[in-house]
This record gives structure tokens, sequence and C-alpha cells, in this order.
């Protein structure tokens, strides 16, 4: 179940999980720092420092295919909350990176309560921040993830609006300043309100939600919120674009550049980008991860620390409003994946494909959710409560567990085919979720428009 086919391109590994593991995920766990002779000084796991989320599905794979990796990070988590304070480096991810804006508001639901249980099955806690699938934004998405008690979340500093100081009872009124063309400053978090529609939206959320985490400021008469934390484009691009990972040295002297002279009390200098980078896209710079969480950054006195940890002890100061609907990757709001925009274009392809395909995954979708009421009203005290605990069996397939899962939600003792139906209905509704992972957007690049020929691509 779940087995990759070989992937010649991958060569010599079987597949290219294989191989970036192998060149990344490996190599991340086991750093090496080694003196000017090139000798071994010692070992580092940089996911004790590094802020990370690592999805369901890739962490499932470490788990059945390198345990001791698997383990190592794991263990990262753990030193990484006894080093700040119970506050760990992992962040839990939406379940199977969907475009969030794009899912309607059951699917939001049990992307993040997915999420959160393989999170909290893995790691022995609650997650305080959630990464969200190409940062992909709207308001709808942060008032479910404030009623799933979600504290955090990062986004990229292209997707703010406008930024105030905190409102006070000497100055309740501040003043709004536009900051949608990247001008938001990133060396500090922000809270961000629900407000108007969006507020609206959560009070039903909160009405109509089974269970609710209890957020301090829920109940309260100030409108919810979430804090957000922005990272520092231009050093994000030049780790992935430039020769800032060669070594340590660049890599703090280029981040140093973004330290304020002003004497404050704390800044934060958040970067972002793709894990792949270490390792796979640029070999060896694991190395110079390393050598720079324990060497250059302490000597130049700086704290490695994580979004939670810095967030317990600098609550914002400033608020912030976003724009409507954002993503990272796209300057089109979320076009990238159901329609045509242009992002990743290029050459001698197209991409009018993207919204029929949207469009026809959404007919399929809503056509099972028909399929799936009508059925499971007959199996299922509850069917969607049901789908939103099914994590439960994906996370342990045992005949024991899987016995314990329907009975706790049959509404009648079932017998041998209606049991089959049951995890039937439930694994349908499983790869209706399945089917809008972002990532398969990126994968399809039409030729000639002239002929049905296309090619994938990783």
């Amino acid at each position: 179940m779940n087995a990759i086919e070989r992937q010649p391109s991958a060569s010599p590994f079987h597949d290219w999980n294989e191989r970036i593991h192998y060149e990344c995920y490996r190599p991340n766990a086991f750093a090496r720092v080694v003196s000017e002779q090139e000798q071994l000084v010692r070992l580092v796991n940089n996911y004790e420092y590094l802020s990370f989320n690592i999805g369901p599905t890739l962490m499932s794979w470490l788990e059945r295919h390198d345990v001791e990796v698997y383990q190592r990070i794991l263990e990262a988590d753990r030193r990484s909350a006894e080093r700040l304070n119970g506050h760990g480096n992992a962040i839990a991810q939406v379940y199977n990176h969907i475009i969030m804006p794009l899912a309607n508001q059951r699917d939001k639901y049990t992307q993040i309560r997915w999420g959160k249980a393989d999170f909290q099955s893995r790691f022995g806690r609650h997650p305080e921040g959630m990464w969200l699938a190409e940062t992909a934004v709207d308001y709808p998405t942060l008032a479910t993830l404030i009623a799933e008690g979600i504290k955090f979340i990062v986004l990229a500093p292209s997707q703010a609006q406008r930024c105030r100081r905190l409102p006070t009872p000497e100055n309740p009124d501040p003043q709004w300043f536009e900051v949608g063309g990247n001008q938001i400053d990133p060396i500090q978090p922000y809270r961000c309100y629900l407000r108007d529609n969006a507020l609206k939206h959560y009070d039903l959320l909160k009405d109509n939600s089974s269970k609710n985490h209890g957020r301090e400021h829920i109940g309260d008469d100030t409108a919810p919120y979430i804090d957000i934390f922005f990272y520092d484009g231009p050093i994000s691009r030049d780790m992935g674009f430039n020769d800032v990972l060669s070594s340590s040295h660049h890599l703090a002297g280029r981040m140093s550049q973004a330290v304020r002279g002003d004497h404050r009390s704390a800044q934060l200098i958040a970067v972002a980008t793709d894990g792949e980078t270490f390792g796979h896209h640029k070999g060896g710079t694991e190395k110079a991860l390393a050598y720079a969480f324990t060497e250059e950054f302490p000597k130049r006195g700086w704290t490695v620390t994580n979004f939670a940890h810095y967030l317990s002890l600098n609550s914002p100061t400033e608020e912030v409003e976003l724009k409507p609907v954002t993503a990272w990757s796209c300057s089109h709001g979320v076009d990238r994946w159901q329609n045509d925009c242009g992002c990743g274009g290029g050459g001698g392809w197209h991409q009018q494909w993207r919204k029929p395909l949207r469009d026809s995954l959404n007919w399929l979708r809503d056509q099972l959710v028909k399929v799936f009421e009508e059925s499971g009203k007959k199996l299922f005290r509850d069917p969607w409560k049901a789908r939103d605990e099914y994590i439960q069996v994906i996370l342990d397939r045992s005949l024991t567990n899987t016995n314990r899962f329907l009975t706790q939600h049959q509404s009648h003792k079932l017998n041998s085919a209606e049991r089959v139906d049951a995890l039937r209905l439930l694994e349908m509704q499983r790869h209706a979720l399945l089917m809008y992972t972002s990532c398969g957007w990126f994968l399809m690049k039409f030729l000639d428009p002239r002929n049905s020929d296309f090619t994938l691509c990783r």
C-alpha cells in the first residue's frame, strides 16, 4: 500500500523519495562538522535547530524506510523543546498539502484535524503552528485554523496588505500603513484579527464545531485572532538561488545584513526555503548549516530559536490585515491551481488544462459527497465526524484499532459486508482529498496545444 514504482530518472536510486532522502533528509540528521583538514569534529542533528514541517506522507515513508532518521527527527523536536521552554521545532501541516482557499469548509476542517492528529501521534504534543501548502491563505482558512486552536502560521511578505500598531486605550485607532508591495517588516510577529464577514464565518464555525481547543480569546469581547510570522523574502531567495549556503560564514554574513542597529530588545530573522535545498538542490550545504548553528551564530551572540518560542517571549505589538486570497508562489492569488494564469509557464506548452481539471475534480468531489452522505447515514451515527476521525485508522490499520473505530462510529452493529462498505466509503473520501494535493498541479506540462501528449516532471 502506498508503494512507489521504480522511477528511472532517480537512478541509481529506486525512486525520487529514496534519492532525495539520501541527499537531504539523512545528511541533515547526521550533519558533519569538519576541521580545515576535513577531519570529523562532531555530528549535528540539524533538525534540533531548524523550524521544520515534514508532511504526513514523507514522515510515514521515513518511518517505513529509515526508522533511524525518523527517530532522529522526533528526538530533535524533543530536544529543541527542552532547550526552548517546551516549544519544539516541528510545525504541523495541512494533511495532504492542498490549497486551502480552494477547499470547501468540510475539507478545510478535515485537512487541519488530520494534520493535527498525525502530528500529535508522532511528536506527542499539540501543534502550536501549522504550515499552509504554498502559504495559500484566505480569511475563511484563518477562521478554521483559529477554531481548531492553531496559534500561528508563517506567510510570505507579499501576502500582507496593511499593518498598524495594536490599539491601546491611549491610542484606540492607530493609523494603518500600506505594505502590499512586500514592505512589511519581517523582524516581528503580527496579530491578525477576524472582522466583518470573517468574524461571522468564525462564529458559525464555533457554533457548529464539535470540539474547541480553548484558545484564550474565544468567548472574550475582542475579535478572535491568529499570529502571523512573515519570512524575510530577499534572504530566503538568496538561500535558494545564490551562493549564500556555500559556507556558514557566507550564510551568517548575509543574515547579518538584516540585523538592526537600534538596540531593540529582540529581533527575529526568519527565513524560509524548501528543505530539499539543504543537500539535494545544493549538495553539502547541511554542513554549512551545522557549523552555523553550533559555531558561527553563537560567536555572533545570536540565539537559534523557533517561532513558538519567540512568540512566547515576544507578543505582537502590531496588527496586520492580509490580501484576500494569496499564496507565495502565485501573483494571481491561487490561480496557479485552477486557471491558465501563466505562473510557471513558458516554452511551447500551456496551462489551459487547469480550469477544466479543477472543475472536474470539484464535480467529482460533490458527487462523492452525495454517495457518502446517502450511504454513510445507514452505517455511521455521524458520517462527517467519522471522516474527521478516520485519521485514527489511517495511522494504525491494525484489526484491533479498526474494530475499535467502527464500534465507536457505527449506527448499529455492522455485519461483515457493512463493515467493508463503511471502510470503502471512508477510503473514497480519503482519496477525494488526496486528489487535490498541490504538487500535482506542477507535474503536468502540456506541450504543443495541437496534440494531447504531455510530460511529467518533478
